[in-house]
């Protein structure tokens, strides 16, 4: 194993270096007539003839044929599918962050596949505007389409991975010149300054600015602009001029940070490339050689002869040949500082002292000793540089070096399993750099790689095994990754039974319990034609939500309306129920829902508010009769309400006869059908009541109601006759007609009714009932002087407020206690008091206790 030294070229003050990741197994693939699209982040790699060139139909090759084929392939060029392409023309092609594959028609039509060929549902256009003018070119950034018409206007669809689907755009132009751009580039959304989807555009001589509410000029230094490149990270802007000069900007054009003459005036540049977000890499026709331009304008030439592509990532750019694919990129710090020659870091000192150890030499302790107070530092640096590193062998050293390095570091110098970790990450990077699998990554890609794609990528690649390690090792569920496999294995099963294929399936994913998405598995069986595992796999799944719906697709409505009850959701439940009354006859449907309880109350439920006669067909054929009397006595009780002088009462009559009549004939209800009968005979007496009286005033009213309404309106014809038919208590009648007299004040004909002897009720309601309704002092006097002389007259006048006579009435009842309490509330020194006094002396009647004596020695004084 040798330094890498001997590969590095020094452009400035910085090393860069080319590394050569794989050998491509592709062929002899004719990359000079294709459209090329390759993912970033080691992303597979899509090509398709390009029909804007004459293509010479040639025994090898992807132009062995006049049809054109879609291809795709590894990063290290390994063939993954091929299919052959039946739409119109292509105006491009790009990977989204999910690894679909994007190709967008000059129709605006635009279609999705995976990898594998297969064509995902996710098929939209981008509008009859843009069809109409025609798309000429399109490109896929992220989950973000973006395409320019051949009338030099601007369309943007965002989300392209969203289930609910993008929702194409027109962007503003303003005064954009609508000329062909020369060049254009994108700043999505996360990477913009303003926030929204902006296109940086090289038209008229300058720098456009677009988004979806104005299109901005933005002054390009030195003359019109060839080209225009946004770095991986949205920072900065590169423009590359016709004269040649290449400038690079903030992303908001605020400052240029650099300038540099690249000498190419009149030159057209086949391509503008950032390496990294420090350097880029410039092209130009019939050259072969690329120019990398440092961030301080230094340059290194670097051989790479067409055709080439050149592929951005976030610390260098992927250099696509037909024969080899390479990594151009700065060397990382930690790398620099222990391989660079006669460096004296830290780091370096401890590569170099365990090289020493492992020659068993002395000087070895000395190194050590050296760096005694930096090694913590120097084992960080051997950790970083090996994670940093692309060669295995020179990683196992670092991590030697490191390892030797952390048996001297003081306790709490450096974390106990800081190497461990870095072991981990390095064994899933040199697994994904394998040939086999081609994915280069590299561990500043990694680092910027958002949780969990890499392993939507590997399960998009179909590497479901080396999926599930990464999974386990990054600290994520293997769930995804076993749906993913499952519905693989599912697709590639052939004539194996269901059954079989169910056991095989349930024994690889029981592993990972109630996680796994078992409706998605069964949805895939069902689209390849297996109705019968997709409900067996169904019986599995744990969401209510996603089990139900499928359950109704395969026709399995008795399965689904069970699981929805299961899950306790109200609407997911009437989803089934209907399902299941459109899809059988109502007999078929009751006898579905007779043993399930919760059911059949939902189903009432919705049709009592619904669908009434829908619901006295069920009670029907249930045998509930009570019910449909509940049903009759409500649109009794409903139509009574709505009557008038012109419309009788007949309709509401014959609603509550029908529904005693049903009370009857069910036996169990004998209340119901006695009180519903003797509610419709009320309701027809009130109706001959309004008829007779012209007045709507008795309808809805109860017997006591009815009775009062007829007292107060002077018809005591009426109310006689109300009594007679229900029956009514003389005791109750009395009590009916004095408060109904009180309440209308009424007070002689009170005073009257007062006076017949034959009350059953006695004088005290009608005493209450005139001080409830605010009787004059006088008319309750006369009530309670008819009273029989005794204590209740006595309380009575004293309630009334007439003391003196509450006196008399108390010394006639020869009560003491009354009397005192009399004379409490008058107060003794009053002339009442005094002869209460008086009188309670002669009589010889003890007073309130603790006051009689007072009172009784006061007189005798």
């Amino acid at each position: 194993m040798g330094s890498p030294v001997g590969d590095w070229e020094l452009c400035g003050e910085r090393f860069y270096a080319r590394e050569e990741l794989y050998q491509m197994a592709w062929g002899d693939l004719r990359l000079d007539y294709l459209r090329v699209a390759a993912a970033p982040f080691g992303g597979p790699i899509a090509t398709i003839r390009d029909d804007r060139k004459p293509v010479p139909l040639g025994p090898t090759g992807s132009v062995s044929t006049a049809a054109p084929q879609l291809r795709t392939y590894t990063a290290a060029g390994k063939p993954v599918a091929s299919w052959a392409w039946d739409q119109g023309s292509i105006a491009g092609l790009g990977w989204t962050s999910s690894l679909e594959l994007i190709v967008i028609e000059t129709t605006g039509e635009v279609h999705s596949f995976t990898m594998f060929g297969l064509r995902l549902p996710r098929h939209f256009s981008l509008g009859a505007a843009a069809k109409a003018e025609v798309v000429a070119e399109a490109r896929v950034f992220g989950d973000t389409l973006v395409a320019v018409t051949a009338k030099c206007t601007f369309w943007a669809a965002e989300h392209l991975s969203a289930e609910e689907g993008p929702r194409p755009q027109r962007l503003a132009l303003g005064k954009w010149p609508r000329e062909a751009p020369r060049s254009w580039t994108v700043l999505p959304p996360h990477q913009s300054p303003s926030g929204c989807l902006e296109i940086v555009a090289a038209a008229g001589g300058a720098a456009w600015v677009i988004d979806a509410d104005a299109a901005a000029e933005q002054p390009a230094a030195g003359g019109p602009l060839a080209a225009v490149t946004a770095s991986p990270d949205g920072r900065f802007v590169a423009g590359l001029a016709e004269t040649g000069e290449l400038s690079v900007w903030t992303a908001d054009f605020g400052r240029t940070l650099s300038r540099h003459d690249t000498g190419s005036a009149g030159r057209a540049p086949e391509l503008l490339a950032w390496c990294g977000s420090d350097s880029l890499v410039v092209a130009w026709e019939d050259d072969d050689s690329l120019l990398m331009v440092g961030p301080l304008g230094d340059t290194v030439p670097l051989l790479l002869p067409p055709p080439r592509l050149v592929v951005p990532e976030v610390d260098g750019a992927r250099l696509l040949t037909r024969d080899t694919c390479q990594l151009l990129r700065r060397v990382p710090a930690p790398l620099a500082q222990i391989f660079s020659v006669g460096s004296t870091a830290p780091g370096a000192v401890l590569y170099d002292a365990r090289e020493l150890f492992d020659e068993h030499s002395p000087r070895a302790d000395g190194l050590l000793r050296s760096i005694a107070a930096e090694l913590p530092a120097a084992v960080a640096a051997c950790v970083s540089a090996a994670v940093a590193d692309l060669d295995p062998l020179r990683q196992a050293q670092l991590l030697k070096s490191a390892c030797y390095g952390r048996a001297f570091v003081p306790a709490g110098g450096f974390p106990r399993d800081g190497i461990v970790s870095v072991v981990r990450r390095l064994r899933i990077l040199n697994a994904l750099r394998e040939p086999e699998v081609g994915i280069p990554l590299t561990g500043a890609q990694l680092e910027a790689l958002p949780v969990g794609q890499l392993v939507k990528a590997l399960v998009a690649a179909r590497h479901h095994l080396l999926a599930t390690r990464v999974a386990e090792a990054l600290g994520l569920g293997p769930e995804q990754v076993l749906v993913d496999w499952a519905c693989a294995k599912i697709s590639a099963a052939g004539p194996l039974p269901d059954d079989q294929l169910h056991a095989a399936l349930r024994k690889k994913l029981k592993s990972a319990g109630s996680t796994v998405r078992y409706a998605r598995i069964a949805a895939h069986a069902q689209a390849a034609g297996r109705p019968g595992l997709a409900t067996l796999l169904l019986e599995h799944e744990t969401r209510a939500g996603e089990q139900v719906p499928l359950l109704l697709a395969l026709g399995e409505g008795e399965r689904a309306l069970d699981a929805a009850l299961a899950g306790g959701d109200p609407d997911l439940a009437h989803v089934a129920l209907f399902a299941a009354l459109r899809s059988r006859p109502l007999p078929e449907f009751l006898a579905l829902l007779a043993p399930r309880p919760a059911a059949r109350l939902l189903f009432e439920s919705y049709c009592a508010d619904q669908e009434p006669e829908l619901l006295e067909q069920l009670y029907t054929t249930t045998g509930r009769l009570s019910k449909i009397a509940d049903m009759r006595l409500s649109e009794a009780v409903q139509a009574g309400a709505s009557q008038s002088l012109t419309s009788p009462v007949t309709v509401s009559v014959k609603l509550l006869e029908r529904a005693a009549e049903l009370y009857t004939q069910s036996k169990d209800h004998p209340f119901q059908a006695k009180a519903t009968a003797e509610f419709a005979k009320l309701r027809r007496l009130q109706a001959e009541l309004e008829n007779e009286t012209g007045q709507l005033a008795f309808v809805g009213l109860s017997v006591v109601g009815t009775i009062r309404q007829a007292l107060k309106l002077g018809n005591e014809r009426a109310a006689q006759r109300v009594r007679s038919e229900f029956r009514v208590t003389d005791k109750r009648f009395w009590g009916i007609k004095i408060r109904a007299l009180a309440a209308d004040q009424q007070w002689d004909a009170l005073d009257a009714f007062a006076q017949d002897r034959r009350s059953p009720v006695g004088l005290e309601p009608f005493i209450a009932a005139a001080r409830a309704h605010g009787a004059p002092t006088g008319v309750v006097a006369r009530f309670i002087a008819r009273m029989p002389n005794g204590k209740r007259k006595a309380e009575e006048y004293a309630s009334a407020g007439l003391f003196p006579e509450a006196a008399e009435a108390a010394a006639a009842a020869r009560d003491g206690e009354l009397l005192g309490r009399i004379q409490a509330a008058v107060g003794a020194a009053s002339p009442l008091g005094s002869a209460i006094t008086q009188i309670r002396d002669r009589l010889q009647l003890p007073g309130l206790p603790g006051a009689g004596s007072g009172a009784s020695t006061g007189g005798r004084s």
